[in-house]
Protein backbone atom coordinates (compact mmCIF):
# COMPACT_ATOMS: atom_id res chain seq x y z
CA UNK A 1 0.00 0.00 0.00
CA UNK A 2 1.55 3.37 -0.98
CA UNK A 3 2.28 5.63 1.95
CA UNK A 4 0.54 8.95 2.31
CA UNK A 5 2.87 11.95 2.41
CA UNK A 6 2.16 13.23 5.90
CA UNK A 7 3.75 16.63 5.37
CA UNK A 8 1.68 17.40 2.28
CA UNK A 9 -1.58 16.23 3.85
CA UNK A 10 -1.00 17.93 7.18
CA UNK A 11 0.16 21.11 5.49
CA UNK A 12 -2.97 21.24 3.38
CA UNK A 13 -5.20 20.63 6.37
CA UNK A 14 -3.39 23.31 8.38
CA UNK A 15 -3.91 25.90 5.63
CA UNK A 16 -7.59 25.00 5.43
CA UNK A 17 -8.05 25.27 9.19
CA UNK A 18 -6.23 28.53 9.77
CA UNK A 19 -9.13 30.68 8.58
CA UNK A 20 -11.55 31.10 11.46
CA UNK A 21 -9.84 28.70 13.88
CA UNK A 22 -7.69 29.34 16.94
CA UNK A 23 -4.23 27.83 17.23
CA UNK A 24 -5.60 25.40 19.84
CA UNK A 25 -8.25 24.22 17.40
CA UNK A 26 -5.65 23.83 14.66
CA UNK A 27 -3.44 21.72 16.93
CA UNK A 28 -6.40 19.55 17.97
CA UNK A 29 -7.37 18.90 14.37
CA UNK A 30 -3.75 18.24 13.49
CA UNK A 31 -3.72 15.38 15.99
CA UNK A 32 -6.95 14.05 14.47
CA UNK A 33 -5.50 14.06 10.96
CA UNK A 34 -2.27 12.43 12.15
CA UNK A 35 -4.34 9.74 13.85
CA UNK A 36 -6.25 9.09 10.63
CA UNK A 37 -2.98 8.79 8.71
CA UNK A 38 -1.52 6.33 11.21
CA UNK A 39 -4.74 4.35 11.01
CA UNK A 40 -4.53 4.08 7.22
CA UNK A 41 -0.98 2.73 7.67
CA UNK A 42 -2.20 0.19 10.26
CA UNK A 43 -0.11 1.85 12.98
CA UNK A 44 -2.98 1.56 15.41
CA UNK A 45 -1.07 2.27 18.63
CA UNK A 46 0.25 5.53 17.18
CA UNK A 47 -3.23 6.41 15.92
CA UNK A 48 -4.65 5.93 19.41
CA UNK A 49 -1.99 8.23 20.87
CA UNK A 50 -2.90 10.97 18.41
CA UNK A 51 -6.65 10.60 18.93
CA UNK A 52 -6.13 10.92 22.68
CA UNK A 53 -4.33 14.22 22.10
CA UNK A 54 -7.27 15.50 20.08
CA UNK A 55 -10.56 16.73 21.54
CA UNK A 56 -13.25 14.58 23.11
CA UNK A 57 -15.69 14.98 20.24
CA UNK A 58 -18.00 12.11 19.40
CA UNK A 59 -16.21 11.60 16.08
CA UNK A 60 -12.83 11.16 17.79
CA UNK A 61 -14.20 8.97 20.56
CA UNK A 62 -15.91 6.80 17.94
CA UNK A 63 -12.57 6.30 16.22
CA UNK A 64 -10.97 5.33 19.51
CA UNK A 65 -13.70 2.82 20.30
CA UNK A 66 -13.43 1.29 16.82
CA UNK A 67 -9.67 0.93 17.14
CA UNK A 68 -9.92 -0.66 20.57
CA UNK A 69 -12.40 -3.17 19.17
CA UNK A 70 -10.07 -3.83 16.22
CA UNK A 71 -7.25 -4.55 18.66
CA UNK A 72 -9.49 -6.78 20.78
CA UNK A 73 -9.37 -4.39 23.74
CA UNK A 74 -13.08 -4.68 24.44
CA UNK A 75 -13.07 -3.22 27.95
CA UNK A 76 -11.47 -0.02 26.67
CA UNK A 77 -13.94 0.10 23.78
CA UNK A 78 -16.84 -0.18 26.23
CA UNK A 79 -15.39 2.60 28.36
CA UNK A 80 -15.11 4.96 25.39
CA UNK A 81 -18.57 4.11 24.06
CA UNK A 82 -20.03 4.88 27.48
CA UNK A 83 -18.25 8.24 27.42
CA UNK A 84 -19.99 9.03 24.14
CA UNK A 85 -23.37 8.15 25.65
CA UNK A 86 -22.68 10.60 28.48
CA UNK A 87 -22.52 13.26 25.75
CA UNK A 88 -25.36 11.91 23.59
CA UNK A 89 -27.48 9.37 25.46
CA UNK A 90 -29.73 8.61 22.45
CA UNK A 91 -26.94 7.98 19.97
CA UNK A 92 -28.36 4.92 18.26
CA UNK A 93 -25.14 3.95 16.48
CA UNK A 94 -23.22 3.95 19.75
CA UNK A 95 -25.84 1.84 21.54
CA UNK A 96 -25.63 -0.58 18.60
CA UNK A 97 -21.83 -0.70 18.75
CA UNK A 98 -21.92 -1.14 22.52
CA UNK A 99 -24.37 -4.01 22.14
CA UNK A 100 -22.11 -5.67 19.59
CA UNK A 101 -19.08 -5.24 21.83
CA UNK A 102 -20.91 -6.78 24.78
CA UNK A 103 -22.04 -9.65 22.55
CA UNK A 104 -18.46 -10.33 21.47
CA UNK A 105 -17.43 -10.32 25.14
CA UNK A 106 -20.12 -12.88 25.95
CA UNK A 107 -21.99 -10.38 28.14
CA UNK A 108 -25.37 -11.37 26.78
CA UNK A 109 -27.60 -9.58 29.30
CA UNK A 110 -25.81 -6.28 28.70
CA UNK A 111 -25.98 -6.80 24.93
CA UNK A 112 -29.70 -7.52 25.08
CA UNK A 113 -30.27 -4.32 27.05
CA UNK A 114 -28.42 -2.23 24.47
CA UNK A 115 -30.17 -3.83 21.49
CA UNK A 116 -33.52 -3.17 23.18
CA UNK A 117 -32.52 0.48 23.55
CA UNK A 118 -31.74 0.57 19.84
CA UNK A 119 -35.15 -0.91 19.07
CA UNK A 120 -36.86 1.66 21.29
CA UNK A 121 -35.13 4.36 19.25
CA UNK A 122 -35.62 2.58 15.92
CA UNK A 123 -38.19 -0.25 15.89
CA UNK A 124 -37.20 -1.01 12.28
CA UNK A 125 -33.62 -2.01 13.15
CA UNK A 126 -33.72 -5.48 11.63
CA UNK A 127 -30.05 -6.15 12.35
CA UNK A 128 -30.72 -5.57 16.05
CA UNK A 129 -33.65 -7.98 15.89
CA UNK A 130 -31.51 -10.57 14.13
CA UNK A 131 -28.66 -10.12 16.61
CA UNK A 132 -31.07 -10.49 19.52
CA UNK A 133 -32.22 -13.72 17.92
CA UNK A 134 -28.60 -14.86 17.77
CA UNK A 135 -28.06 -14.06 21.44
CA UNK A 136 -31.14 -16.01 22.50
CA UNK A 137 -30.03 -18.86 20.24
CA UNK A 138 -26.61 -18.87 21.90
CA UNK A 139 -28.33 -18.95 25.29
CA UNK A 140 -30.37 -21.98 24.24
CA UNK A 141 -33.66 -20.10 24.09
CA UNK A 142 -34.40 -21.21 20.52
CA UNK A 143 -38.13 -20.41 20.59
CA UNK A 144 -37.38 -16.79 21.48
CA UNK A 145 -34.64 -16.68 18.84
CA UNK A 146 -37.18 -17.79 16.22
CA UNK A 147 -39.52 -15.03 17.35
CA UNK A 148 -36.87 -12.37 16.75
CA UNK A 149 -35.76 -13.79 13.40
CA UNK A 150 -39.37 -13.78 12.23
CA UNK A 151 -39.83 -10.21 13.42
CA UNK A 152 -36.77 -9.18 11.40
CA UNK A 153 -38.09 -10.95 8.30
CA UNK A 154 -41.54 -9.38 8.71
CA UNK A 155 -39.93 -5.93 8.55
CA UNK A 156 -37.36 -6.78 5.88
CA UNK A 157 -38.44 -9.74 3.70
CA UNK A 158 -35.19 -9.48 1.70
CA UNK A 159 -32.91 -9.89 4.72
CA UNK A 160 -31.02 -13.05 3.72
CA UNK A 161 -29.11 -13.45 7.00
CA UNK A 162 -32.32 -13.66 9.00
CA UNK A 163 -33.58 -16.55 6.85
CA UNK A 164 -30.29 -18.38 7.34
CA UNK A 165 -30.42 -17.80 11.09
CA UNK A 166 -34.05 -18.93 11.20
CA UNK A 167 -32.99 -22.04 9.30
CA UNK A 168 -30.34 -22.72 11.94
CA UNK A 169 -32.94 -22.39 14.68
CA UNK A 170 -35.29 -24.83 12.94
CA UNK A 171 -32.35 -27.17 12.37
CA UNK A 172 -31.51 -27.03 16.06
CA UNK A 173 -35.08 -28.10 16.84
CA UNK A 174 -34.75 -30.98 14.35
CA UNK A 175 -37.25 -29.30 12.01
CA UNK A 176 -35.07 -30.16 9.02
CA UNK A 177 -37.66 -29.63 6.27
CA UNK A 178 -38.46 -26.16 7.58
CA UNK A 179 -34.75 -25.37 7.92
CA UNK A 180 -34.19 -26.32 4.27
CA UNK A 181 -36.96 -23.95 3.18
CA UNK A 182 -35.32 -21.06 5.05
CA UNK A 183 -31.84 -21.80 3.70
CA UNK A 184 -33.26 -21.83 0.18
CA UNK A 185 -34.93 -18.47 0.79
CA UNK A 186 -31.60 -17.05 1.96
CA UNK A 187 -29.88 -18.31 -1.17
CA UNK A 188 -32.65 -17.00 -3.42
CA UNK A 189 -31.86 -13.54 -2.05
CA UNK A 190 -28.09 -13.93 -2.09
CA UNK A 191 -26.65 -16.56 -4.42
CA UNK A 192 -23.17 -15.94 -2.97
CA UNK A 193 -24.27 -16.68 0.60
CA UNK A 194 -21.84 -19.58 1.08
CA UNK A 195 -22.71 -20.20 4.72
CA UNK A 196 -26.37 -20.67 3.82
CA UNK A 197 -25.32 -23.00 1.00
CA UNK A 198 -23.24 -25.10 3.39
CA UNK A 199 -26.09 -25.20 5.89
CA UNK A 200 -28.49 -26.28 3.15
CA UNK A 201 -26.19 -29.09 2.02
CA UNK A 202 -25.81 -30.33 5.59
CA UNK A 203 -29.57 -30.30 6.18
CA UNK A 204 -30.31 -32.07 2.89
CA UNK A 205 -27.76 -34.77 3.66
CA UNK A 206 -29.30 -35.29 7.09
CA UNK A 207 -32.76 -35.53 5.54
CA UNK A 208 -31.58 -38.23 3.12
CA UNK A 209 -30.40 -40.39 6.01
CA UNK A 210 -33.84 -40.48 7.59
Amino acid sequence: MPKINKNILLGGVAIFLIAGYTQWQININRHLIKGIIYETEFQFDEAIKEYKKSDNSIAVLNKLATLYNTLGERDKAVEVLKRILEIDKDNIEVHFDLAGTYYTMGLFDEAIKEYEIVLNLDPQSVVSLDNLGNIYFDQGNVDKAIEYYQRAIAISPNFASAYNDLGNAFHDQDRIEEAIIEYKKALSLDVDFNLARQNLQTAEEELKLR
